[in-house]
C-alpha cells in the first residue's frame, strides 16, 4: 500500500494528533460549553489536518539534497566488497563492511565506467560531464579548456556550497573553483587522506544551506602504506584469475588489500560525521573507485580492469534499498544526473546524459555504448600509444593505434631488472612459467585491434579477432566509435602527440 513506512507511520501519528487536538479543542480552552460535531465536519477536520501534514512534507521533499561524492583512488571495482561478492570470478578478498552498509542502503551499479584509466583525466570528465579529449584534459596531469564550466559552476549558481576536501589533481583552478578543505595526506599519516576532522566540520557548519562535497581519497594509489595488513594473508591471498601468482605479488596484494580496508575506514568516518549532524536521511552518498589499479592490465589501459568502476549510490527514502542495476553508465552522466536530482537543468553542451529514470527504476536501460580513451605520452617514461575502445553490454573492440610501436611507461622499463610487477613476473617466466612470459609480452606488444566476449571472458584475456564471427561484431562496433572520436575531435594519433600541449608546466615528462 505504501511505498515507505518510515515516513507513513510518522505522518499518521501526526495526523492523529491533531484530530484529537482538534476535537477536543474546547477541553483545552477551558470553554464550558461542548459543541456537537456532525460527520461532515469531522471529515472535513480530517482533511485540513491531514493537507496540513502533506503541504509540509511536500516542502521538505523538495528541498535540495546535499551531495557528498567519495571517490577512491586507484581501485579495481572488483576489489570493493559488494561487487567481490556479486561474482563468482572476483578474487574474494575484500574486507569492507561500511561499503557493504552502503550498498545494502542503496544502490549498486554493476556497469559504470570511466573513458580513461588515469587520475587526472578521470577526475576532470567527473567533474564537468565532458569526455577527456573534448574538455582538454586528456594527457594525465591535463589542464581542461580555459571557461569550462564544471559541477562547482553549476551547483554554486544553485545556491550550494561546494567545497573539496583530499586530492586535487585538476587545473586549471578557474575550472575548478572549489572550497579547498582539509589536509591531504600521501602516507600513513594521519587519522585519514583527506582530512576527516574538516569534513565533519563542513558538514557541522552547513545546516542551512546545501553543499556538494567531493572527497578525494588517496587510497589506493601505491605504495599502499596505509592499512592494517594482519586482516589479510600472504598465504590465504587470492590472486586476480588474469595475473600471475608469484610470492611477491602477493605481499604486494596483502598491502593493497591493507589499503582498501583502510579506505573502507574512511567511508565509516564520513558515516559517522553525517549521523552525528542528522544529515544521512538528506544527503546523496555516492561511493566511487575512479579506475583501476596500480597493476597491469588495469590502470594505463582501456580493458574493463581499467575501465570499469565500482558505484554505489544511497538516498534515504528515495532510492530502493539492496537494488542493483546493470544499465551502462559513464562518469560524463553523473554531473547531469546529480543536477536532475536536485531539480536543476542540466547544460546541454555536455556529452553526459542523466540517467536519473534508472535510479528509480533499475531495470531501464541507459547507454548502448562506452567509450575509452588512453593517452600514453607524458606519462613518466610513456611512448607515444594512443589507444581507443569501444564497448556494449558484451562485447568490447580496441584499436591501438600505433601498435607497430612499443608501449612504455615507468612500470615497464624495469622489467629485465626484476622491477615492479613486471618485472617479478618476468622473473617467474625466466624460472619457466610460460604465461607469464605471455602476459609481459602481451603488455608492451600488442595487435592493432583487439576484440573480446566480456561476457564469457570479463577480464579480456582471449582476442576474438581473429576468430570466425568477430568481422560482422568489428562492423557493427568501429562505425560508432570513428563516430565518437569525431564528434569529440579526436585525431588518434596527432592527439596523441599534441599531448604535451594540453599538460600542465610544471608536470611535462616530454618534449
Amino acid at each position: 500500500m505504501f511505498a515507505n513506512n518510515s515516513d507513513v507511520i510518522p505522518t499518521f501519528k501526526v495526523v492523529s494528533l491533531l484530530i484529537c487536538l482538534w476535537i477536543s479543542y474546547p477541553a483545552f480552552t477551558g470553554q464550558d460549553q461542548i459543541k456537537t460535531y456532525s460527520d461532515e465536519d469531522i471529515v472535513s477536520g480530517i482533511r485540513a489536518s491531514l493537507k496540513s501534514v502533506i503541504d509540509s512534507k511536500k516542502v521538505h521533499d523538495d528541498s535540495p539534497p546535499n551531495v557528498i561524492l567519495f571517490l577512491a583512488d586507484d581501485t579495481n571495482w572488483f576489489d570493493i566488497g559488494p561487487y567481490d561478492r556479486l561474482y563468482d570470478y572476483t578474487p574474494k578478498n575484500a574486507i569492507t563492511p561500511n561499503i557493504d552498509k552502503l550498498a545494502r542502503e542503496g544502490m549498486i551499479f554493476t556497469s559504470a565506467f570511466t573513458s580513461t584509466a588515469m587520475c587526472s583525466p578521470t577526475r576532470q570528465q567527473l567533474y564537468t560531464g565532458i569526455y577527456p579529449v573534448k574538455n582538454g584534459a586528456y594527457p594525465n596531469h591535463g589542464d581542461a579548456y580555459t571557461g569550462t564550466k564544471s559541477l562547482v559552476h553549476y551547483f554554486k549558481d544553485s545556491g550550494y556550497q561546494v567545497a573539496l576536501a583530499g586530492k586535487g589533481h585538476i587545473a586549471p583552478q578557474s575550472v575548478y573553483p572549489f572550497k579547498k578543505i582539509g589536509k591531504e595526506a600521501k602516507d600513513n599519516s594521519g587519522e585519514s587522506t583527506f582530512g576527516i576532522e574538516a569534513v565533519s566540520e563542513f558538514i557541522s557548519d552547513s545546516q542551512n544551506k546545501p553543499y556538494f562535497l567531493v572527497i578525494a581519497s588517496h587510497n589506493t594509489h601505491g605504495p599502499w602504506s596505509r592499512g592494517d595488513r594482519s586482516k589479510y594473508s600472504a598465504k590465504n591471498i587470492n590472486v586476480p584469475s588474469f595475473m600471475i601468482d608469484t610470492p611477491q605479488f602477493r605481499n604486494d596484494l596483502v598491502r593493497y588489500y591493507a589499503e582498501i580496508s583502510d579506505l573502507d575506514r574512511e567511508v565509516g568516518l564520513v558515516e559517522n560525521a553525517l549521523a552525528a549532524n542528522g544529515q544521512k536521511d538528506n544527503t546523496i552518498f555516492i561511493f566511487t573507485s575512479e579506475h583501476g589499479a596500480g597493476m597491469p592490465f588495469a590502470k594505463f589501459t582501456t580493458y574493463d580492469a581499467g575501465l570499469k568502476v565500482a558505484f554505489i549510490m544511497r538516498w534515504p527514502n528515495k532510492i530502493n534499498a539492496d537494488t542493483k542495476s546493470d544499465a551502462l553508465i559513464q562518469y560524463v552522466d553523473v554531473v547531469p544526473t546529480l543536477l536532475e536530482l536536485a531539480n536543476k537543468q542540466a547544460p546541454e553542451n555536455i556529452d553526459g546524459k542523466s540517467f536519473k529514470k534508472v535510479i528509480f527504476n533499475p531495470n531501464l536501460p541507459h547507454r548502448d555504448l562506452v567509450y575509452g580513451v588512453h593517452t600514453t605520452r607524458n606519462i613518466r617514461g610513456g611512448s607515444n600509444y594512443p589507444i581507443r575502445s569501444i564497448r556494449d553490454k558484451t562485447h568490447k573492440l580496441i584499436l591501438n593505434l600505433l601498435h607497430e610501436s612499443k608501449f612504455e611507461n615507468s612500470g615497464t622499463k624495469g622489467i629485465k631488472l626484476g622491477r615492479g610487477m613486471l618485472g617479478d613476473w618476468y622473473k617467474a617466466g625466466q624460472a619457466g612459467n610460460e604465461r607469464a612470459l605471455e602476459k609481459v609480452a602481451r603488455v608492451t606488444k600488442r595487435p592493432k585491434m583487439e576484440l573480446y566476449n566480456i561476457q564469457n571472458d570479463p577480464f579480456e584475456e582471449y582476442n576474438l579477432i581473429d576468430e570466425p564471427g568477430s568481422k560482422t561484431i568489428v562492423e557493427a562496433l568501429l562505425p560508432s566509435l570513428i563516430a565518437w572520436m569525431d564528434d569529440q575531435g579526436d585525431l588518434g594519433v596527432q592527439t596523441e602527440l599534441e599531448a604535451c600541449d594540453h599538460t600542465t608546466a610544471s608536470y611535462k615528462t616530454c618534449p
